[in-house]
Order: C-alpha cells, then structure tokens, then sequence
C-alpha cells in the first residue's frame, strides 16, 4: 500500500503563486512631507514610487498626505493596508512620541483608514541605512538640507550624539559650525561630513572652502561626500523592512517618481494563503502496481514460472517503494533508517535458497552461475555500504552582541591592561609628499583705469596744496585719486569781481572700467574740503578705462584642493606604515599632520583656468595590535554569552573612531565590538539520526532546528536521485558548522 501524498509529488500541481504584500511610508520633515510605496520580494526591499511635498502647518499634514499616497499608488490596482511613518527628532522624547505627535499620527490613520506599522525617528533610520549599506556602522556629521532648515547630527561608531535644527541662512557652511559649536561635550568630532537634501550637490565645494578647523575640534579637515538621493524615505522604508525581514537586502537605485501607466494585477496584499493539502484527505491505494515499472531481467533462465512471478513481483514492489521514498520531499514524511540486516533481508529475499533449490535441475551445470550471480550482488551490496562518503555543512545563524567601550593605546605601555582597557601602542611617523591639480572657479574684473585732467578752483582767500593721491569723487561716486601735487593760489578780488584760484592737475580713476570715462565739464568734490572751498571739473573727457571678467585663483579655490590633497596624503601614509607594520593597526583618522612645504603654482586672485598644489606632510600616530584590541573583547563578551551559544574570537569584528590624539602619543578611542555567537550544535546527535536519509530528508531534518539557516550536502560518488542516500556507516559522514 502508498500513502496518496507520495503519489501526488509525481503530479504536478499548479501552486497557488505567493502573493506580494504592498505597504506606504510616509516620512515627516521638519517642512516636507515625502511617501513612499514599498514591497518586499525575495528578500529584497522594492521601493516602487516616492513623491514629495512641503506642508506649512499642521493641520496641511492629512490634506497633503492623502494626495502624496494617491500619486505613489497611481495606476495600481492594489490596496495597501499599512503605512510606516518616520519623524522628526523634535517629536520624540524619551524614547517616545510625544502627547501632542502621537495624537497626530493617530488622526492620520484614521482619516485614512489604514493601520500603522510602527514609526522611527529619521536619524535613527538614516544612522540604520549607512551601517546597512556600507557594513560597518558609520561615525560622520550628517546634514540634512531643507529648504529654510538644516538638520546637523553627529554619529559615532552608529550611535547619536544629538540632533541640532537650525534656520538656513545664506551661508551654510557658517550655520552648520554654530550647530556643532553646541556639541560641547564631544572632545573631537568626526572627520566626515555627509550632506544630503535640497541643492545638497551644489553646496560640496562651498562646503570644502571654509575653514572648518578655527574653531571646531576636527583632528583634520573634515571629508565632505553627498549622499543618494531620496535618502530620508529610502531609510525609513528600509528600518520598516529590516523589523519585517532581518536578512533584508537593499540595493540603492534610482526611485520613480511619476505616476505609472501600467497598472499591476489586482491582489488582496492582506492575503497569506498557501496551497496546502488537508490532512482529512490523506489515505492509502490499494492493488497491484508493479505493472507500472519495467521489470528487470531474470538471471535465472531455467526457473519455473512460479517463481519468476514471485520473485519479479517483490522486486518491482521494492523499487517502487524505493522511488517513492526517495522522492517523497513535499509529504516531509521521515523514514526510519535501514540496519544492516533489514537490508540484507530486503536484497536476498527475491532469491530464497528453498524456492531455488525447488527448481533447480538434478544436474549442476549452471551452479556456479547462480553462486557468481548471488557473489556479485554480495558485491554490489557491500560497496553501497562501504564506499559512499557525504559531506554536510551546516549553516548556522549567529546572534549579534555589541559592546562599546573606550580604549588606550599607550606607547609607555608593555602590556595588555583588561580592567583599565589600556594596550601597547608604537608611535609611528612618515613623510609623504604629492602633487594635485584643480580647476579655478574665482571671478575678477580686469583692464585699464580711466585718466583726465581736471581744474581745481580755490574759492578761499588762502593758498592750497593738495598732495598726490588726494581723492577726488563725482557726482555718481566714482573715485579719482591726482597724479601729482599740487598748489592753487588763492581767489583775488578784481575791478570785475572776485577770480578764483585754479590749477590743471592729471587724475587716474580708482576702479578699473569705462565707467570712469567721465565728460566733459563734470564736477568733483575733493577729499577733506567742501564745495565752496575747492572744487574741480573734467577738462575735456576722461578716456582710456576698460574692462573685463576673467577666471582667477580664489582664496575658496586654494582651500577646498589643499583639503583634497591632505586627504589623499592622508591615505598614503596610512597604507605605507600599514606596510611597514603589517601586523599593526594603523588609523587614518589618528595621523596627527604637520605640513613641511606647501606650494601652489598661482597666487590668490590670479588669472588662470586651472591650478596646481605641491605638498609635503609629515604625519604621526600611534599603532597598535588588533589582537591586544581582541583580548579586551573577549573579557567584555564572555561574561554575556547566552546558553546555547558559545564566543568564537576569530568571529569579531572592531572598529575604532578616534577620540583624541594626546602630545605624548596616548591614542583614545572608541571601540565597538561586534561579536558574532556561534550556535552549539549536537554534530554526533545529527551523525545518528541521517544515516541512510535521502539528501531531502536530511535538508528537512536540519532547517527544523533552531538557529539553523539551511544546509549544503556533497555525496560521494554523485548517485542518481534514485539511489542517493546518506552513507549507512557513521565514520563516512563528515559534518561541519559554520557561517553562510
């Protein structure tokens, strides 16, 4: 007899397809409301569409709302039913959305008839998708720009310092240094700075050009990179998908953002149906159905038809079992493993001695072909014991625990101190020198000055000198300033009247253009006297002032490629001690930098498209070895093992972020710890219970248990799926556990 649900996995079914469960998000700005629709697939986080607005008040938020979640869905013929929110900083306190927010939120839901997920600040959810998409948890200043607001966040080793909202103004730059100027209890801050929002592309270079060190406590001038667009509501759909999925997988691409024209098949996205057979149908078949596999020759010709018949019957019924067994993976129906003589009384059984011998002739010509077909079976039997070898990899799933701690590097120091987590450092120091070109983006009026000459009439009864340089100004404000000095006499008194004094004298104009190109007969006021003193008019019209703007070298210019290079100089040092000490731990970000030569090709305010810096630094800083750093890992971890797991050194990961750089070489920083524990399997347990399994039971055995990813099986030799089975002999099962 067969069990119907092994007859069923030769016929196939259609299944039901899995049907995709949509979800919106909706992230809350400071000023703009941004949604997003969203889908997990394979375990991959699809983003389908985004669309934005900014919203003025309160009260604009579930107006707003409704009309962003209607353009994501466009064309779709799908209802989500769940929306996931991520929220200003300002809306959490202690951890917990505010009285005033949460009733918000609560409305919102309402007014859309949908169920919440769940909300997560937008810092965290950020500080989520750096350490998601880069592997390590990042330690930077992230700036978000909004149209009137910027939003500064300081993260280290993936924790948040704080978060500053500040008024934009029209110097970004200055507004981000006020607000890490109020992170005051941070010693030494990120040497990174990440800018995404609004025109967050355009500001990087002025972002490069300002002076960063004069009054924050960088250790160097900070890196400056743009993150992806759309990176708010990318992180709040990713910490929504990570809750739902933990082996989540995102790959950051290009989000559309107008409506689709092609709209998708209509599902149920609540739905969870799977196609599954009810356990009230499961019976058994009965009759004969041997007729339905071929049946083998018989190696003895002269048996009687009997015989033939029993023996041809029992073995197409053990094939049949055989392959129904083998097969049957959908059923999960576990056999009980066959001992040795089970197997030899199912393989000998077709040839029993007594119906043999019944019909044997009395002459024993053909006995030694009997007696050699029963060897080779014997033979047969016994290299499909013996000889099959498997190998079995267990992939386990670790569980995660994080430490952080502050530790020393200490030059003076011979040894590993656990309790005060101090280790030997080795101050290391290096010269490195390079050359980098950048393209000039200053601008500078040049030409001429124009030149006139001009009348001074003294209208005082005293002599005047006015020396060169004096400044002579037009009606419009032009400035003029006199070639030479002068001296006009004094006004007299004539039988007509009163003569002014007077004196021709040359001027150049001050400011380059043909704007100083004045006429005729126009009037200057002199520097020092009024009019009714001394007064001077153009003689004929002032000629010779031209213009024009070029590109120069700026003061902006020249620091945003001394930063380059010092970053990049940086580097180098870093890898060439690095190789010098191959068993060291050098960190880049701890290379304390005196610059020994610094020359550029252009002057500030040079006239030039393009322009280069030679640069020669001589940096320092303290190495030491990551195993020291290890030994303080193990005593912070081993304490916290939970049962059922154990630590595995060689399993965890450190990073470091610099803290401060003392003058004698005492390197502090902070480091974070992320071990990774280690399931206790029962290998010998495992060993017993598949011997003789096919490679499906044995896959449905492992993933069973806890903390068990999955499984990878190697037979030796590759045996059709008929006769794959695990090694009946305990000694030619080897298994091994690991990390996928």
């Amino acid at each position: 007899m067969i069990s119907l649900s092994k007859i069923t996995s030769f016929i196939s079914f259609g299944k039901k397809p899995k049907v995709l469960e949509y979800y919106f998000a909706l992230n809350i700005g400071v000023e703009k409301l941004t949604s997003g629709l969203w889908t997990i697939e394979n375990n991959q986080l699809e983003i389908l569409q985004t669309a934005a607005q900014n919203y003025g008040s309160t009260e604009e938020i579930f107006k707003v709302t409704d009309k962003l979640l209607d353009q994501v869905l466009g064309l779709r013929e799908i209802e989500p039913q769940k929306i996931l929110f991520g929220v200003p900083d300002s809306w959490i306190l202690d951890d917990n959305l505010k009285d005033e927010n949460l009733k918000i939120l609560r409305k919102l839901v309402k007014e859309l008839e949908l169920t919440p997920m769940a909300y997560v600040a937008d810092s965290q959810a950020i500080v989520h998708f750096l350490e998601k998409m880069e592997g390590v948890p990042p330690t930077a200043i992230l700036v978000g720009f909004d149209k009137h607001h910027l939003i500064v966040s300081v993260v280290r080793a993936g924790k948040l310092d704080g978060v500053r909202v500040v008024t934009r103004g029209e110097n970004s730059s200055s507004d981000i240094e006020k607000a890490l100027l109020t992170f005051t209890d941070i010693e030494t801050l990120p040497s990174k700075i990440l800018i995404h929002g609004e025109s967050a592309a355009g500001l990087r270079n002025q972002l490069l050009s300002f002076s960063w060190m004069v009054k924050l406590s960088f250790l160097h001038f900070p890196k400056i990179d743009v993150l992806a667009e759309d990176l708010e509501i990318k992180s709040v759909c990713l910490a929504g998908a990570s809750e739902i999925n933990e082996n989540i997988k995102f790959t950051d691409t290009a989000i559309e953002k107008s409506t689709p024209s092609q709209p998708l098949e209509s599902t149920e996205s609540n739905s969870s149906d799977t196609s599954k057979i009810d356990e009230s149908n499961f019976g058994f078949v009965t009759g004969d159905i041997s007729d339905q596999i071929k049946k083998e020759e018989v190696l003895i010709p002269e048996v009687e038809a009997e015989a033939e018949e029993l023996t041809l019957s029992e073995e197409s019924n053990l094939e049949e079992s055989n392959i129904l067994e083998t097969t049957d993976f959908e059923s999960h129906t576990v056999e009980r493993p066959l001992v040795k003589e089970q197997l030899k009384e199912r393989f000998t059984r077709n040839l029993n001695l007594a119906v043999i011998k019944k019909y044997l002739p009395k002459w024993s010509v053909k006995l030694p072909i009997i007696l050699g077909g029963f060897g080779l079976i014997l033979a047969l039997l016994a290299g499909y014991i013996l000889i099959p070898k498997a190998e079995v990899k267990i992939f386990v799933e670790p569980r995660i625990l994080e430490k952080d701690a502050q530790v020393t590097a200490d030059p003076n120091q011979k040894t590993v101190l656990e309790d005060t987590k101090v280790i030997p450092g080795q101050i290391v120091e290096t010269e490195v020198a390079g050359n980098l070109k950048d393209t000039a983006t200053g601008k500078k009026q040049v030409g001429e000055s124009a030149k006139g000459t001009v009348v001074v009439y003294n209208k005082t009864f005293e002599a005047k000198s006015l020396s060169k340089g004096t400044v002579l100004t037009s009606n419009n404000g032009l400035k003029f300033a006199l070639d030479t000095t002068v001296n006009i006499a004094s006004q007299s008194a004539t039988d007509s009247g009163i003569t002014f004094g007077k004196a021709n004298i040359t001027v150049t104009a001050s400011a380059i253009g043909a704007d100083s190109n004045l006429a005729s007969s126009s009037e200057l006021t002199i520097n020092g006297f009024s009019s009714s003193q001394l007064l001077a008019k153009a003689e004929g019209n002032f000629s010779g002032g031209t213009s024009k703007e070029v590109t120069v070298v700026s003061s902006e210019d020249a620091q945003r490629l001394l930063a380059k290079l010092s970053s990049d100089l940086r580097l180098q040092a870093q890898q060439k001690l690095q190789g010098q000490l191959a068993d060291k731990k050098i960190l880049a970000e701890a290379l304390s930098e005196n610059i020994i030569k610094k020359s550029y090709n252009k002057n500030i305010n040079d006239q030039a498209n393009e322009f280069s810096l030679n640069l020669t630094i001589r940096y320092k800083g303290t190495a030491f070895e990551e195993k020291d750093l290890h030994l303080i890992v193990s005593k912070l971890v081993t304490t916290q093992v939970p049962e059922g797991f154990q630590f595995d050194l060689s399993q965890t990961e450190t990073q470091a972020d610099v803290s401060k750089l003392d003058h004698d070489g005492k390197l502090i920083f902070l480091a974070r710890f992320k071990a990774k524990l280690i399931p206790k399997i029962d290998t010998e347990k495992i060993l017993n219970q598949i011997r003789f399994k096919t490679p499906e039971e044995v896959l449905s055995l492992v993933k069973n248990m806890d903390n068990v990813l999955g499984a990878d099986i190697k037979m030796i030799p590759d045996l059709p799926k008929f006769f794959a089975r695990m090694p009946i002999l305990s000694k030619n099962i080897k298994i091994e556990v690991g990390l996928k």
